[in-house]
């Protein structure tokens, strides 16, 4: 198995993004077309290409291109070079992480649909009358304790969307406050537009929080669909989800 190979078998079995770069034409260089570079967390794992400046434009070329999660065949004039090419950058996107914090009513259909959607999920909750498996057999992690503590000592990456839908701001709040500086691509927080004001405004009256932080909570969470019941806001909820991972357009209740 070659070392590429085994690179590829170790991204997969650790649910890893990645980039995988084929070098299809090129002119102007040594390099061979089919020479690959495989790129992980901004740094070339493998390469067979050879070419410093090349893998060093590739690497830079491919994080737009993983955080769309989008692949493409893309034309590349290498600086401080005469080596033009072209590139497909197939991206292998992380599996995406759902992470629903609370329990309650919305939290059974939102698990069930994100499932269909194939999205790893996590449901936490204080309670162990509502955090059970009875309760969510399809998810893939049901966690009980602290939720605000949990999530602090969760490991939140760039493929990780939190959906806050706890019984209440005083939940809410330490949540919130442990990770809106994370990576997380999304982070959803459900009540009224009144209480999220005030709370915003809380946030806004200490130094350390700052407006670029509060600006990415999408509160109210959801798309704007009028929504009645726990199954229509689920639905609404992972819309606005599917949004923002794929870059829609629809309106979000939070006017983001």
């Amino acid at each position: 198995m070659s070392s590429l190979s085994e690179e590829l078998v170790k991204i997969a079995e650790q649910g890893e993004a990645a980039v995988l770069v084929t070098i299809v034409e090129v002119s102007g260089g040594a390099i061979e077309p089919g020479a690959k570079c495989l790129i992980r967390d901004g740094q070339a794992q493998v390469d067979t290409i050879g070419d410093a400046k090349v893998v060093a434009a590739l690497v830079g070329e491919s994080e737009r291109h993983a955080k769309a999660e989008k692949s493409q065949l893309v034309s590349l004039t290498i600086p401080d070079s005469a080596i033009k090419l072209e590139a497909f950058f197939e991206v292998m996107p992380a599996p995406p992480k759902l992470i629903v914090v609370g329990a309650g009513h919305i939290a059974v259909p939102l698990v069930k649909i994100a499932k269909v959607m194939d999205f790893h999920v996590t449901v936490i909750d204080d309670r162990l009358l509502y955090a059970n498996r009875e309760r969510f057999p399809d998810a893939d992690e049901v966690l009980t304790g602290d939720m605000a503590q949990m999530l602090k000592e969760m490991n939140i990456t760039s493929s990780c969307y939190i959906v806050l839908i706890t019984r209440g701001h005083a939940y809410d709040e330490p949540c919130l406050r442990n990770i809106m500086h994370s990576k997380a691509k999304y982070i959803g927080m459900i009540g009224s537009r009144r209480r999220i004001k005030a709370c915003f405004q809380r946030f806004r009256d200490e130094e350390k929080v700052t407006e670029e932080a509060i600006e990415r909570i999408y509160a109210p969470i959801g798309l704007d669909i009028a929504t009645e019941t726990p199954a229509e806001i689920a639905l609404s909820i992972l819309g606005e989800v599917i949004k923002i991972r794929r870059g829609g357009k629809a309106a979000s209740l939070s006017g983001h």
